[in-house]
C-alpha cells in the first residue's frame, strides 16, 4: 500500500490550511483515492508530517512518498523536511519513505502566474 503526503509551511490561520479540494483534484488527475493522499504542516498546522507517517504506518502503509509543495529549496526543503525523514527512516527501516523536488520554479509555474493576472481583466 502506499500513500502520497503532500508537506506545506502552514498558515497560523486555520482557515487557510485547507487542502481538501487541492486533494480532490490531484486525486483525479493521479487516477487515485483521496484517501491515498494526505497532507501535513511544519508549522501552524496539524497534522505535522510525523502525525501523518505515524498513522499511515498504523494503516500498514509499506510506502510513501513525500512532496513538499514549496516554491524554493529553502530550509524546510532542503533541511527541515530531510531531516524528519531521515529519523523517520531510522526508527521505521522497513517502510519506503521517498522525497520528491519541490514545485519549485518549474515551467509550467510561469502558466499558472499568466492565468491569475488574466484573471483580474475578467472583472
Amino acid at each position: 500500500m502506499e500513500r502520497i503526503i503532500i508537506v506545506l509551511h502552514g498558515s497560523s490561520k486555520n482557515d487557510r490550511n485547507n487542502l481538501e479540494n487541492f486533494i480532490k483534484e490531484l486525486a483525479k488527475k493521479l487516477k487515485r483515492k483521496t484517501e491515498d493522499i494526505k497532507y501535513a504542516y511544519l508549522q501552524f498546522g496539524t497534522p505535522t508530517l510525523e502525525d501523518i507517517v505515524l498513522q499511515c504506518i498504523k494503516e500498514n502503509v509499506k510506502r510513501m512518498i513525500i512532496h513538499p509543495l514549496f516554491l524554493s529549496y529553502g530550509t524546510h526543503v532542503s533541511s527541515n523536511i530531510p531531516e524528519i525523514i531521515e529519523k523517520l527512516r531510522k526508527n521505521y527501516p522497513d517502510i519506503d519513505i521517498v522525497y520528491t523536488k519541490p514545485v519549485g520554479l518549474h515551467k509550467k509555474l510561469a502558466d499558472i502566474v499568466k492565468e491569475r493576472i488574466e484573471e483580474i481583466n475578467k472583472f
